[in-house]
């Protein structure tokens, strides 16, 4: 016969209540939570692989804001761009427009105004900042603004090529970002070309303007056989340019007035100010110039290009006998000892072929002015079929030339002479290939752009989708059958409450009830 003590009775019945209390209690939190696991001591292999795909779930939540991060800054510099090609298209139907013949000087200074203001426009796309207040075509320099104007007054990159990656999956990077030099200055130009700046040492506030080439020839041959830039240097009121990197030989020279055009190889520039002994100022030829660059220069030239018949001066004429001179291809002459100006001018009208090309020759004073309606003047002392046979000795000076008079006493033995019409018209047609240059950089920096886009749109759908898919394993291991936990509960608390009365009534029992 087993004895039970009533300190059994009692001890057994409240560990047995307190097992369904427990029991009830991790079914009610099943329910209150939604999770069948709630501590890894509920189920330890799920909790587990639970882990394990809250890392994964977090991995995919950092590189979806990375994918959104990314997209938005993409979007925004697509964007960006987009505006810069509205201000370029403004900027080529005032191109056009400034080419019509019927502009007068006030129209064109009052397209030159405009242009201007297209060229700050563009400057403020270019400096466009994002959210967090970084320049996007900067670089890797996002506190310093893209473009900046330099002493000149001329916009220049101030960023550096830095491109920014983001990672948006494991393994795939994207670029966020593009450097502006790319963009806006990497350009192709129509025609080799050049830029002017003032140096950062020079100790004075002087300023050289943009320029332009106004004998493309002459200065595609000087580019052509050295590709060298040049330093102007001002002294003692005279300027003296020499080749960049040079041995110093000094290419030219000559008197220095502020505001006054110096012409050099096909370019003319002036200075402007009051420079310093020493000041310098580089002028770099490339192939290549920004957008801004080729805008600039367009102003310049609407604004100090004159239209008007291309004109030499004859200063200066007395050959040697027998001396051949050629206008335009055309041979004058030969020509005796003692032949004057008159004479020259009796060639040159003379002449069947010039007389068709609109070329005819006036006594203006002690000098003989050569005039062409519609072509250049290319005068030469020299044979067109063979340049090193010298056909003119004596004494001729030419003035006029835009870059480089013809001087034979001095060793000058051809020179061209442009008209300003035909100038400006190569200036237009110049500067409408150089923006459509610009513009499909621009072009296709947006398509690479949309390129970049599809393949984050790509890794978004498949971050997604990733994401999906784990949330569905995490759930089918962690949540909770509502249906199941909510009738287990209602019979845990009917045993419990059972269990309760049974042992209320058994506790009540005691043996002194049979004494």
């Amino acid at each position: 016969m087993i004895r039970i003590s009533s300190q059994q009775v009692f001890s057994g019945g409240i560990n047995r209540l307190q097992d369904l209390n427990s029991g009830l209690n991790k079914t009610s939190e099943q329910v209150s939570t939604g999770k069948r696991v709630n501590r890894p001591s509920d189920d330890p292999v799920a909790a587990a692989r639970i882990l394990k795909l809250d890392q994964e779930l977090g991995r995919v939540s950092t590189y979806q804001r990375n994918a959104q991060l990314a997209d938005n800054r993409l979007k925004q510099q697509e964007s960006t761009l987009g505006s810069a090609i509205d201000v370029i298209q403004r900027v080529r139907e005032l191109t056009v427009q400034a080419g019509s013949g019927s502009l007068s000087a006030n129209d064109r200074q009052s397209i030159a105004s405009e242009l201007k203001e297209r060229l700050g426009q563009l400057a403020n796309i270019a400096n466009t900042q994002d959210a967090s207040g970084e320049y996007i075509f900067s670089g890797f320099q996002g506190n310093q603004e893209a473009f900046a104007k330099n002493v000149s007054g001329d916009w220049v990159y101030q960023g550096d090529e830095g491109q920014r990656m983001l990672e948006i999956d494991e393994g795939v990077t994207v670029p966020i970002s593009d450097h502006g030099k790319g963009i806006f200055v990497d350009v192709a130009s129509a025609n080799p070309t050049f830029f002017a700046e003032a140096s950062r040492g020079n100790a004075s506030s002087a300023q050289i303007s943009t320029g332009m080439v106004v004998d493309q020839d002459q200065f595609n041959a000087a580019f052509a056989n050295s590709q060298a830039d040049y330093v102007v240097e001002i002294n003692a009121g005279q300027y003296e340019i020499t080749e960049r990197n040079g041995d110093g030989t000094v290419l030219a020279t000559g008197t220095f007035t502020s505001g006054e055009p110096i012409a050099f190889n096909g370019m003319q520039f002036e200075v402007y100010g009051n420079p310093q002994d020493g000041d310098s100022f580089t002028l770099k030829t490339t192939e290549k110039q920004s957008i801004f660059t080729g805008i600039e220069k367009l102003i310049y030239g609407l604004e100090n290009e004159v239209k008007g018949p291309a004109r030499a001066s004859v200063t200066d004429f007395d050959p040697t006998p027998g001396g051949t001179l050629y206008l335009n291809g055309e041979a004058l002459g030969p020509f005796a000892a003692g032949d004057t100006m008159a004479d020259l001018a009796d060639s040159i009208n003379g002449n069947a072929a010039l007389s068709e090309q609109g070329i005819s020759a006036t006594m203006d004073g002690t000098e003989l002015v050569i005039a062409s309606k519609g072509r250049d003047i290319a005068l030469s002392a020299t044979d067109p079929d063979d340049s090193t046979t010298q056909t003119f000795d004596g004494d001729l000076v030419v003035t006029g030339a835009k870059a480089g008079d013809l001087d034979v006493a001095n060793g000058v033995l051809e020179a061209n002479y442009k008209g300003g019409q035909e100038a400006y018209e190569d200036l237009i047609a110049t500067s409408l290939a150089n923006l459509d240059n610009g513009q499909e950089s621009i072009v296709l920096k947006q398509t690479e752009l949309g390129g970049r886009m599809n393949a984050v749109e790509s890794t978004q759908k498949f971050l997604e989708d990733s994401s999906v898919y784990s949330n569905e394993i995490r759930s089918q291991l962690q949540d909770v059958d509502y249906a199941e936990a909510i009738s287990n509960l209602s019979f845990q608390s009917f045993v419990l409450q059972a269990a309760q009365q049974s042992f209320a009534q058994a506790s009540q029992l005691s043996l002194f009830d049979r004494l």
